[in-house]
């Protein structure tokens, strides 16, 4: 396998023809031929024609014909695998290209690991199964974030699979019986997501004998109202707090919902509602420390939000060129992006916290972010926050607007080792400083094309750390600190040259 492009003539793709790459998928353990496996060639920048996809055959081996010269990024996937890409060094390594310089057909093997798994067991006072516990695992982030939930069976068993390698936290749901309840307990039996024990993951393994003894403690009621002006209507009612979410259906008729007990802490209340007259919602923060059995809550038609863009300069603003991002901030976590339109017709959306931010742009940067008619302090650059209070009426128009300015900066180079350039190289470039939970992303990414070229544009001015390297797909930032990366600063309107060797771990 070679990594390395020689630097060729401009007759190059046509003067050579069609190359083939054939090999064989197996699982990583067994060396097991594994059928039916998708198998994607990407093309690296540079290289002409398109992609090619197939899947293995029952014998586990693939033919991606009729592809032209160059470098193609070559990645297996299978369910309950890890996606692998060709050359990968380890799990979240960047594959290798696969180069080919002439009309030739190239083999290679992609040996595909079976996806980590958490085992154990619930268990009372006496250590004896719980049947029918809920058991949650999470990323271990702040918030953590909701990976699956399960049942414990009859024995009290429970069993998570196709988790990728990490770090999790494993946690019983709370539950009420007769004679007394069990507050949410994490393992290693402790209430307080600081002090839980993380459990390890890796690929091809199972980590086993997670024994939980669920903490016994108070729940708290809550129940309550919920009510739209059109009423009978069927009302969604979600509870939100740090650990997930939870649904019911109100009574159309009276509004009343109720929910399990619940653990004492900090929850949102967020109700939908579709009526004839359109769509309904209303959203309510709240500590939880007794019981709640008279919560109201309303809700409203969706308020919505006008976004508008100024030139810092005085200039007129092509937002056709624009593309602004909303995601909606809960306790639980940020939801899913959502584009928002940007024609001046305005778009409606539910009540609660909301962040907005203007994608990564080669023309413009955001400079500025102003909501309410008042300005956002700090960058503006990432995601800025606003809340959409409940009750504010659906016939109201909230404008948001960006100030932007039409001189951004921009980096480029080469990647070399051994002063020869490398193709397909992944190039990382972190907002250093951008608090992190403000960035659209940890990391921006580019590859190298053929002549191991790269290039980031639309910047905003700042500090930025650049590495090259195929040891990660999207390194955080502590692995970002190990490799060694160049810092940089970028200035407005100025594109900077910035080459660098490749990063290889010893």
């Amino acid at each position: 396998m070679r990594i390395l492009l020689p630097i060729l003539p401009l007759a190059w793709a046509a003067a050579l023809h069609a190359a083939i790459i054939q090999g064989t998928v197996v699982e990583a353990q067994t060396g097991r031929p594994l059928a039916r496996t998708l198998v994607v060639a990407s093309p690296v920048a540079g290289t002409a024609g398109a992609g090619k996809s197939v899947r293995t055959n029952v014998y586990g081996t693939f033919d991606l014909e009729g592809l032209a010269a160059g470098a193609y990024i070559v990645t297996a996937s299978r369910r309950a695998f890890a996606t692998t890409q060709y050359g990968q060094k380890q799990w979240k390594s960047a594959g290798l290209p696969v180069v080919l310089e002439e009309p030739q057909k190239m083999q290679i093997e992609i040996r595909l690991p079976r996806l980590g798994a958490i085992a154990g067991k619930i268990v009372d006072e006496n250590d004896v199964g719980l049947p029918e516990h809920d058991v949650v695992v999470f990323r271990n982030t702040r918030p953590p974030v909701l990976v699956n939930r399960v049942s414990s069976d009859d024995r009290g068993m429970f069993r998570f699979g196709l988790l990728e390698p990490g770090a999790y936290l494993v946690r019983t749901a709370s539950k009420a019986y007769e004679d007394g309840g069990y507050v949410p307990t994490f393992y290693k039996d402790v209430m307080m997501v600081e002090q839980a024990r993380q459990v390890e993951t890796m690929l091809d393994q199972e980590t086993g004998d997670i024994v939980i003894r669920p903490l016994p403690g108070r729940l708290f009621q809550l129940s309550g109202t919920a009510y739209v002006p059109v009423m009978p209507t069927p009302i969604t009612v979600t509870l939100v707090s740090d650990m997930g979410v939870e649904t019911v259906t109100a009574d159309s008729r009276t509004g009343r919902f109720q929910f399990n007990p619940q653990a004492p802490g900090k929850y949102e209340i967020n109700i939908s509602a579709a009526a004839t007259r359109g769509q309904y919602a209303g959203y309510l923060p709240f500590d939880l420390d007794r019981d709640l059995t008279d919560v109201r809550i309303g809700g409203t038609q969706l308020p919505s939000v006008l976004v508008t863009f100024e030139d810092n300069k005085g200039g007129r603003v092509d937002n056709s060129k624009l593309q602004v991002l909303a995601r909606r901030k809960e306790l639980s976590g940020p939801g899913a992006r959502e584009n928002i339109d940007v024609s001046g017709r305005g778009v409606q959306l539910t009540p609660g916290r909301w962040e907005f931010a203007v994608a990564p742009n080669p023309a413009y940067y955001p400079v500025g972010f102003m909501a309410h008619n008042t300005p956002v302090g700090g960058r503006a650059d990432g995601w800025n926050e606003i809340v959409l209070a409940s009750g504010e009426s659906g016939s109201m128009t909230l404008p948001i607007k960006f100030t932007l300015s039409a001189s951004p900066g921009a980096v480029h180079g080469t990647v070399n080792l051994s002063s020869q350039f490398v193709a397909g190289v992944p190039v990382f470039l972190e907002p250093y400083d951008l608090d992190p939970v403000r960035r659209l992303a940890p990391v921006r990414i580019a590859r190298t094309d053929t002549r191991g070229q790269y290039q980031f544009t639309g910047l905003a001015p700042g500090q930025y750390r650049l590495l090259g390297t195929f040891e990660y797909q999207s390194p955080d930032s502590a692995e970002m600190e190990l490799a060694r990366p160049i810092m940089v600063k970028i200035e407005e309107a100025k594109d900077l040259q910035q080459d660098l060797e490749l990063y290889v771990a010893r």
